[in-house]
């Protein structure tokens, strides 16, 4: 039996390896390649674009953007869940996103974000409400951390532009905390990582399969 299983888990790991060497490595070097191509964009050149338009915009949370938590106008909450003895790793549980419409300081104004469901990417603050982690599993509840965007953080915005009642906006996939160049270079950075995890992963699959039916030979 725990020869299967040991083949079982070689073939996830293997499976996982090719997933994050080709698929990931892909997803980046295409997210660096459009944001390449898309110069940052000010508020004037987003009100003459067509409706649709991909753009990009660098520029910084505007101080008028409404604050939920801990100065926080956007973010992504996690909450501790205890540790995994398996490896005596902390677990953390996204429980809340919060993206609502923003605000973004440009050099030329202000451009809006007009939707309330995009990415977090890099985000520049993290707070944790409590050092002390807890987790109570008879009430659900326990210690939150949020990772998030707060008033005058920088930040660049890739979407489409939209048709909004006081002018053009745009309908964001995603939000990155830092300028455009850090977003390419954080992309391509990832795009030459995955192939490495993908083949340690791919290794580490196949050396347990290797074992596996060494002891699946070794019982025959």
């Amino acid at each position: 039996m725990g020869a299967f299983l040991l083949i079982l888990g070689g073939l996830i790991f293997v499976i996982g390896g090719i997933s994050v060497g080709i698929f990931a490595t892909r997803a980046a070097q295409q997210a660096a390649e459009r944001a390449a191509r898309l110069p940052a964009a000010t508020a004037q050149d987003v009100e003459r674009s067509a409706v649709g338009a991909e753009v990009l915009v660098e520029g910084v949370i505007d101080a008028r953007n409404p604050t939920r938590v801990h100065n926080f106008v956007a973010y992504v909450r996690e909450e501790y869940r205890g540790i995994d003895t398996t490896d005596n790793r902390e677990i953390w549980r996204e429980d809340e996103r919060w993206t609502p419409p923003l605000l973004i300081q440009v050099a030329d104004g202000v451009v809006q974000i007009a939707n309330d469901a995009y990415r977090i990417e890099e985000p520049p603050v993290q707070w944790q409400e409590s050092d002390r982690l807890e987790w109570n599993s008879f009430s659900g509840e326990g210690t939150k951390r949020y990772r998030g965007f707060e008033e005058g953080n920088t930040v660049t915005a890739l979407g489409r532009v939209t048709d909004e009642l006081e002018g053009r906006g745009i309908e964001a996939e995603l939000m990155f905390g830092g300028t455009r160049d850090q977003y390419l270079a954080y992309q391509r950075t990832t795009a030459s990582l995955t192939p490495i995890a993908g083949l340690i992963s791919g290794g580490i699959g196949i050396a347990m399969i290797l074992g596996g039916l060494w002891s699946l030979f070794r019982g025959g």
